[in-house]
Order: C-alpha cells, then sequence, then structure tokens
C-alpha cells in the first residue's frame, strides 16, 4: 500500500505552476539566528520551491521492486517515487491518484477505474497496459511475490481501453478499492523481463518513478539521493532534493539531528525526545501506536507447537517491564497483531499480563517438566531451549532480548540470544530456520492480519507456519462481509482467538516518535509514513545549507 497522504492535491496540474511557485522566490526574508544560534528564514507568501532535505535511515532500503520487497522502510522510500490508481488520506479512505474516478457495479463483482493521462520518468505513457501487466506479475507463480496472496478474490482484469481498467471479483468484496490496490511497474521495461529472473532485474536497483521523486543516484549503505522527476504530471514536489542518509547507528542518527546534518529522524529513542525537543533544533511529533513488537514463535518447532505451551511463554513475559524500561511509557501492551490505530481493533481485550505461576502451570499440564533437576523444563527427551533471534542496531530489541531470557528462565526455559544483521536476520525467519524471532511488525491499516495468521501464507509473513482451521474461517467471513458492522464482530472473535491458540507473543505497541528539523516547513509526520507528506516540504532559501548552498 502506498504510505502518505496526497489528497490535498489530487487534481491534474501544469508545470507552469511551479514557475510561478519559483517567482515568490523575491518574497522571502534573508533569515536570521535563533537563540540556539540557528538560521530561521523568514517567507512571507506562498512556500518557496528549492532547497535538499535530508532523512535518517536506519539501514540501506535495498531492492526497490515493490513485487518482492519486505521491509516498510523499503516501502515508505518507494512511495515518493510511486504513485497508485488511488492512496489512502489521513483518515484512512481512499482517495483518487491516477485514477480520476471509479465505480462498482450494483452487483458488487466487478470495479472500473477511470485513469487520467500519466507518465513514466522516462517520458513513456502509463496506461492501463501497466496496471493490468502489473496485477498479472503479482500473482505470477514465478515471480512468488508475498503480496501474491492478497488478490485471491480477483478473477480477472482486463482494459477496455488505454485509460481504464476493469476488477472483476470471485464474489462481494467489503472494500474493493482496497482489494485491488497494487503497486503499478513500467509494463514498457518489465514486460520484456523473465519473470522467473525477478530477483535480478535491473530495475530492482534503478526503478522508474510514477511519483513526485524519482532516484538520482545510490551509493550503497551510505545514501541515496531522490531529485523532482520533470515528467511528473501532477503538481511538482517543493524540494529540488531529498538525500536519504543510512545511518545504523541509533545514537548517531539522533547526534546528526541535534547537529543540523540530518532533517528528520524517525523512532526516536523516548529518551532522547526531551533532549531533542530542549535543543531548539528539533521538534518530537508522536504518530500514534501502529508498530507492533513481538516475538515470533516456529510452530514446526516441536517444543512450540502446541498452543499451550505457547500461551505459557507468553504468560512469563513482562510486558509492563519492557514499556517501562525500553520506552520509558511510550508504549501500550499489545493484544494481537491488528494495532491500536486501525478500525476493527478489538477495544476490550486484555493484553496478557505476566503471571509466573500461571505459566508454570500451563507448562506443567503440557507436559513440561524438570526431571533431571537441572532447571530446565523437558519433554518427549527434548528440554525446553530456544533461540530467540533478532536484529542488531535497534537497542529495543538488543536489551528487550535480555528481559525475554531473562523472564523465560525463571519458567524453566534456556534461552539463546542471536542478534544478527536485518538482512542475514530475515533470511533465517524466511527459510523458517529459527525458534523465535523478535521482530517489529508494520501492520497494514485496513485491518486484515491474514497475511501474519492464515495458514496458507507461509509463502507471505507467516513464517511460523501458524495453522487454525477457525482463524482461517474468521478470517474468510469477515472478509467476505461486505457491511463493516457485521464484520466487526467477527474480527474481534479472530483477536480473541489468537489469544487462545497465539503465533506469537504480541509485546507492546510503541508510541511511534519523529524528530523534524525546525529549518523543514509543513513536515506532517503520520500514521501512514513519517514521510507522509514529504512533496509538500519546504525550506526558506535563508535556512538552505545542504549540497552547494541547497
Amino acid at each position: 500500500m502506498r504510505n502518505r497522504r496526497k489528497s490535498s492535491r489530487t487534481e491534474p496540474l501544469f508545470l507552469v505552476g511551479l514557475c510561478l511557485l519559483f517567482s515568490v522566490v523575491l518574497a522571502a526574508g534573508c533569515g536570521k539566528e535563533d537563540r540556539n544560534g540557528n538560521r530561521t528564514g523568514e517567507v512571507s507568501g506562498a512556500p518557496v520551491p528549492g532547497g535538499t532535505a535530508v532523512v535518517a535511515l536506519e539501514a540501506d532500503p535495498g531492492n526497490f521492486n515493490p513485487l518482492i520487497y519486505t521491509s516498510s522502510l523499503t516501502g515508505y522510500v518507494f512511495a515518493e517515487m510511486h504513485d497508485g490508481l488511488t492512496e489512502m488520506a489521513d483518515d484512512q479512505s481512499w482517495q483518487p491518484r491516477i485514477a480520476t474516478s471509479w465505480e462498482v457495479a450494483p452487483d458488487g463483482l466487478s470495479i472500473t477505474y477511470h485513469l487520467q493521462p500519466w507518465k513514466w520518468s522516462d517520458g513513456a505513457p502509463l496506461t492501463a497496459e501497466d496496471v493490468v501487466g502489473s496485477f498479472g506479475l503479482f500473482v505470477d507463480p514465478r515471480v512468488a511475490s508475498p503480496r501474491r496472496g492478497f488478490y485471491r478474490d480477483i478473477a480477472d482484469v482486463s482494459a477496455p481501453d488505454g485509460l481504464t481498467v476493469r476488477y472483476e471479483f470471485l464474489r462481494p468484496l467489503p472494500d474493493p478499492v482496497q482489494r485491488t490496490w497494487h503497486h503499478v511497474l513500467p509494463w514498457h521495461v518489465v514486460g520484456k523481463l523473465d519473470p522467473a529472473e525477478v530477483g535480478a532485474w535491473p530495475l530492482n536497483q534503478a526503478p522508474l518513478s510514477s511519483g513526485e521523486f524519482m532516484l538520482e543516484d545510490r551509493e550503497y549503505n551510505r545514501q541515496l539521493t531522490m531529485v523532482r522527476n520533470p515528467h511528473y504530471p501532477g503538481r511538482p514536489a517543493l524540494l529540488e532534493r531529498v538525500v536519504f542518509r543510512i545511518i545504523p547507528e541509533e545514537s548517531a542518527r539522533i547526534l546528526a539531528l541535534e547537529m543540523g546534518e540530518v532533517d528528520l529522524v524517525d523512532k526516536v529513542p523516548p529518551a532522547a525526545a526531551r533532549r531533542l525537543e530542549d535543543s531548539g533544533r528539533a521538534r518530537v511529533v508522536s504518530t500514534g501506536c501502529r508498530r507492533l513488537y513481538y516475538l515470533q514463535w516456529n510452530c514446526r518447532n516441536p517444543r512450540l507447537a502446541d498452543a499451550e505451551t505457547r500461551r505459557a511463554l507468553s504468560q512469563a513475559l513482562d510486558r509492563e517491564r519492557m514499556i517501562a524500561t525500553l520506552m520509558e511509557g511510550y508504549a501500550q501492551p499489545a493484544v494481537g497483531p491488528i494495532p491500536p490505530v486501525v478500525w476493527n481493533f478489538h477495544p476490550d481485550l486484555a493484553a496478557v499480563r505476566r503471571d509466573v505461576d500461571a505459566a508454570r502451570a500451563l507448562l506443567a499440564g503440557a507436559g513440561w517438566a524438570d526431571r533431571n533437576g537441572d532447571g530446565v523444563l523437558e519433554r518427549d527427551g527434548l528440554d525446553l531451549e530456544i533461540e530467540v533471534l533478532t536484529r542488531q542496531g535497534d537497542p529495543v530489541r538488543e536489551n528487550g532480548a535480555v528481559i525475554i531470557r531473562d523472564n523465560l528462565a525463571e519458567v524453566g526455559v534456556k534461552v539463546r540470544t542471536r542478534v544478527l544483521e536485518l538482512a542475514a536476520g530475515l533470511e533465517l525467519v524466511n527459510s523458517g530456520e529459527f525458534d523465535a524471532y523478535f521482530g517489529l511488525l508494520v501492520p497494514n491499516l485496513y485491518g486484515d492480519p491474514s497475511g501474519y495468521v492464515r495458514s496458507t501464507s507461509v509463502d507471505q509473513y507467516n513464517q511460523g507456519r501458524f495453522a487454525d482451521s477457525l482463524v482461517d474461517s474468521l478470517l474468510d467471513e469477515a472478509l467476505g462481509q461486505a457491511d463493516p458492522a457485521k464484520a466487526l464482530p467477527l474480527w474481534y472473535a479472530l483477536q480473541e482467538r489468537l489469544l487462545v491458540n497465539p503465533p506469537a507473543a504480541y509485546l507492546f505497541y510503541p508510541d511511534n516518535l519523529v524528530g523534524v528539523s525546525t529549518r523543514v516547513r509543513d513536515v506532517r509526520p503520520h500514521v501512514l509514513s513519517p514521510i507522509n507528506n514529504l512533496a509538500e516540504w519546504w525550506i526558506a532559501p535563508g535556512d538552505r545549507r545542504f549540497l552547494t548552498g541547497n
């Protein structure tokens, strides 16, 4: 899904508008220094185009092919180079983008989109052929896209003409716009490529753009640079250039913001928030609880195959301590894979509270006992010994893994922790070579956790091979209910079931804190993305300093 809001700018626009905007430069003040010695350019009138903003990233985005990328970080960077037929607005409603309008058939079995003229960053037209061809790649088994299962209710996609796309469904759907959203790839390029070789496509590293920005260059694990897309048919971005600088260490990212070397840092640790505010160089914005820290169980591991054992381990974990020590209170205990910002979150469901005695009783009921007196439980000749895998560079996970180890040791579990670089860790998780993974999930905003908990989603994000026929049935019923009010009890029942038979220990929903430089104007981080309205950011001429005066 596209992770930014541009609903206030959906009308076709003209490049002459950019020229008019440049004319207001003469109205800009020369700038002055604030009490901390920072330049704060004074501007009267409209925002002034130009300038360079620098955004800190925790890792290199890697592969930019939307067919196969799996990182949320990659998604929000790529979103600035991509426009879809529609987009999700701040209020989670669907707004026009490339499509100017759409209509759903009276029987609910199809939806038809009407496109406006659009172009790729190489000047080629973006037409219905691109949309239809792209959809075919998402569901092509040779591509094996992790998003493939999302489109299981779509029977056919066709292009009656160059500016019309029709999707036909196997059954009426509650939100046909949501169910037909997908990235659009340049068919004049990818249509000539072998889907079976998708991992090696040149487009993976040098994508064409249909959005306001296009990739200018990249230095792997150092930075990548975007500039305005000259062929973009909508309103041009105000910034001339955006540099994404890769800074793996959290403390280094915060220091760079304090020193004025970057303009935005996502996932600011609570301990640094007050310091940033006091510096006068940045403000801190909370975008609410969308993310989820969780401990994914590998249900193929015989130690973790039964629900009773998984419930016991979950009950041994001290979520309140994690929130207090890791997040300084900027979080709330998690109840499941649907976060509080989403419409079908279960508000009355209580999170699991730590109860060591209850956890021990559940383990005993599941057949675990310390028969040799070494302090570690055994069952069927197996010690209750697991390895908790997590990624380096995230202090929450690195320190949280220690709390998890200590908590589980109290109920007779021997835990090893293993901290790996992100790509290496995900490779093990995706291949199923793990016991438990301490991860950070960014759930979708339409409230469908199918990719994580449906038994058939092992080729998506159900890396633990969790399977529950009741969960599958509730998903089918909820997703097949056209009336959201009637679907809501089904979603609640699903979340209740996932506490009884948990695929993961859901730990806490952290507040997402975003640090923003005071020199950049109109920055509005949102639950959709920390750089949600990047095309609307602007910098007064007196505040520009990056890249030879920009």
